[in-house]
């Protein structure tokens, strides 16, 4: 099993007149990029008020909050979030408008790979600077001439259009790598058909720049009249709502006008609970499955898991397959709240299926147990837990 050490990765939100429903994002990583800090801009005590009415007020656990907090002594938005927040809580954030443009547009710079601690790589984004030439599974030895470490790493990100080289071991061979890191914009989706009738799709992130991604899969899924769908969501950490609801829309047609899932609010503001509803209208590219395999693990969370919980009341359990490990168990989401140039997402809301209910706080528990085997490429027939989804599909029993 791989091991994560925690970095957060901002979500991506979809905007609606600065007002974001969504569900955050906790990945458990470590991304060869070079993150942006904010800048040093003065936090003002009407930012530090209006963040605490926020608190006080909207968030889910308003009622929780410590009240001899002095909101006044926390020099930065994110400190007096952490402050803020109840123990429950992992997830309310603060990020910059600048942050927050990168999210909306799939955007950031750096490398665009992710390793675990002996420097093995098992995530490379799609369209990054890295792409096609670090590998899931090459473990890296040096940079530029030195030995591995986060430090180094992370240094070498921030030299952004100066080569870097990465000698890593692939397999039995030692090879050198270069690969120049800048800003760029990336892709979360990939779709493949394997075995002639069962589509697979990667899916990293519910960004409202990943719809045109995903449906153009869902359109090539269609075309080829797959029978089978198994969908990796083992990195994907959530976002959009609403974009969760547009992919429930591809897996299913044949629940026209019924409610999929709705947000709930704490008790001074159930007026703002939402329902959200499958379409009256089929589009060409809707799928008509019977059973989705998830492939998941601890970093499959917020709106992966709402995803899966909502097809189960019209799927069925047995039709609602999990393979991999228990996911991140989280039941919760967020609407952004801004002020200046900084967006603040606090928890506010249960995310709830048609029966009302939410994933655990332990996650959702697997179908069967799958490790993810970074010495295979994601897609790869090959690859432990599509193997293991596979061969569910095809004998209705785990591995």
């Amino acid at each position: 099993m791989l091991t994560f050490k925690k970095t957060l990765l901002f979500t991506t939100l979809l905007s609606v007149s600065f007002l974001f429903n969504a569900c955050g994002n906790d990945h458990d990583t470590k991304f060869g990029e070079n993150i942006q800090t904010p800048t040093n801009q003065p936090f003002s005590n009407g930012e530090k008020e209006f963040v605490y009415d926020l608190f006080n007020t909207e968030y889910l656990w308003y009622d929780e909050v410590a009240s001899d907090v002095d909101y006044t002594a926390y020099e930065t938005p994110q400190s007096l979030v952490t402050a803020l927040s109840v123990p429950q809580d992992h997830w309310s954030f603060a990020v910059t408008s600048n942050e927050y443009e990168d999210i909306v547009n799939q955007k950031t710079q750096g490398f665009g790979f992710s390793y675990v601690d002996d420097f093995h790589i098992y995530y490379v984004r799609i369209g990054s600077p890295a792409y096609n030439k670090l590998l899931r599974g090459d473990q890296i030895l040096e940079v530029n001439g030195s030995p591995a470490s986060f430090e180094n790493i992370s240094k070498a990100a921030k030299n952004l259009r100066e080569t870097t080289t990465f000698k890593v071991l692939r397999g039995s061979n030692e090879v050198n790598v270069d690969v120049v890191p800048k800003m760029y914009t990336y892709k979360v989706t990939m779709g493949k058909i394997i075995n002639g009738n069962i589509g697979y799709l990667s899916y990293d992130e519910f960004t409202g720049s990943s719809v045109a991604e995903f449906e153009a899969e869902f359109t090539k899924f269609k075309d080829a009249g797959i029978k089978e769908i198994i969908v990796d969501l083992r990195y994907n950490g959530g976002g959009s709502v609403e974009v969760a609801s547009i992919l429930l829309e591809n897996f299913t047609n044949r629940h026209a006008g019924k409610r999929q899932f709705y947000l709930d609010w704490n008790a001074n503001y159930k007026r703002k609970n939402v329902d959200f509803y499958f379409s009256n209208e089929i589009e060409p590219n809707d799928l008509n499955m019977q059973r989705v395999v998830f492939l998941v693990s601890r970093g499959t969370a917020s709106a992966s898991e709402l995803v899966i919980s909502a097809l189960k009341p019209y799927l069925g359990d047995a039709n609602v397959v999990t393979i991999g490990d228990y996911t991140h168990g989280k039941s919760v989401g967020m609407e952004g709240k801004s002020y200046g140039k900084n967006y603040y997402f606090l928890i506010n809301f249960y995310v709830k299926n048609n029966l009302g209910s939410t994933s655990s706080a332990n996650g959702i528990a697997p179908t069967c147990v799958a490790d993810d085997d970074i010495t295979h490429l994601r897609g790869d027939p090959k690859e432990a837990m599509l193997k293991s989804a596979i061969h569910y599909i095809d004998t209705g029993n785990c591995l």
